[in-house]
């Protein structure tokens, strides 16, 4: 009997779950698995925010493929196309060019990405968090924004450099404010001319409670324990920009960790600093 191929695209969870219990299941000279991922390693995607917030080191959220599948052949290879009529997938091979692969079986598991479109945009000025690089980035940025307010003279501008906006009141969205606002609160007493009431962190989202996907007396305990020195106002975040967020109406901005509610639906944990004081003189208000 012929060895049977079964080739799973994706390493997240669900494709490193599925390659682990069908290895276990399978004798290898029944069946060879075959793992598609473009990283050699699976993300802990749950543990990022932490990795932004320097709570977690950036190598305690990634762990290897082949170090976790040992019996399973992991290539980094991009899946491009799945034949379904001819049982095949193409692939972009080492040298950049397509090549195919016969399968048996073929197991999807590739996950989604993020709609940065939702938002106006959001895709050019917005800090994505689906992946360790994303999580470097962004801590840099943060870093680098309080190394900009140290020798800022200007107060207002000082401000600016030291407010975030985090979209997205889901897990990773409220944990990734939290992270943020514990990283800059705790690095102040490195710097000499910043101060507390100067920063500001602002998580938008799009009901009326943040985690939705947790139980009331729990979503209201994170508002509490996060929402110290905030307010909750209804606002809309209709475009992302160079300089920053527009929003409607315009809103007071609060020191502290605070939670605002917007009624477009938007999946997103992002960070962007708040507009330039100096650019919304400028630009028209807009109703």
């Amino acid at each position: 009997m012929a060895k049977k191929r079964i080739i799973i695209i994706g390493g997240g969870f669900g494709g490193v779950k599925c390659a682990g219990t069908l290895r276990k299941h399978l004798r290898s000279g029944d069946a060879e698995v075959i793992l598609f991922n473009k990283e050699n390693h699976l993300v802990l995607s749950p543990l990022l925010a932490d990795a932004v917030g320097s709570s977690l080191n950036i190598m305690d959220v990634i762990v290897p493929l082949r170090q976790l599948l040992p019996d399973v052949e992991c290539r980094t290879e991009e899946v491009l196309n799945v034949d379904l009529a001819n049982n095949e997938i193409e692939f972009e091979s080492y040298d950049g060019h397509p090549r195919r692969m016969h399968y048996d079986h073929v197991v999807v598991a590739c996950g989604n990405i993020s709609n940065l479109n939702v938002v106006p945009g959001m895709a050019d000025h917005a800090f994505p968090l689906k992946t360790v690089g994303d999580a470097a980035v962004l801590r840099t940025h943060v870093l680098q924004q309080l190394e900009k307010a140290e020798v800022c003279g200007d107060e207002a501008r000082r401000r600016w450099f030291l407010s975030f906006i985090v979209v997205g009141g889901g897990y990773s969205g409220v944990e990734a404010a939290g992270e943020i606002n514990d990283l800059v609160r705790g690095s102040l007493r490195f710097f000499k001319n910043l101060r507390a009431e100067d920063v500001t962190v602002t998580l938008i989202h799009s009901r009326d409670q943040l985690l939705p996907e947790i139980g009331e007396k729990l979503r209201e305990f994170a508002r509490e324990k996060n929402g110290r020195g905030g307010r909750h106002d209804p606002t809309q975040l209709p475009r992302a920009t160079r300089h920053g967020r527009r929003r409607r109406p315009q809103l007071r901005i609060y020191p502290g960790w605070h939670h605002r509610v917007h009624h477009r639906q938007h999946h997103r944990a992002d960070d962007r600093s708040h507009a330039d004081p100096e650019a919304r003189a400028r630009a028209p208000h807009r109703s």
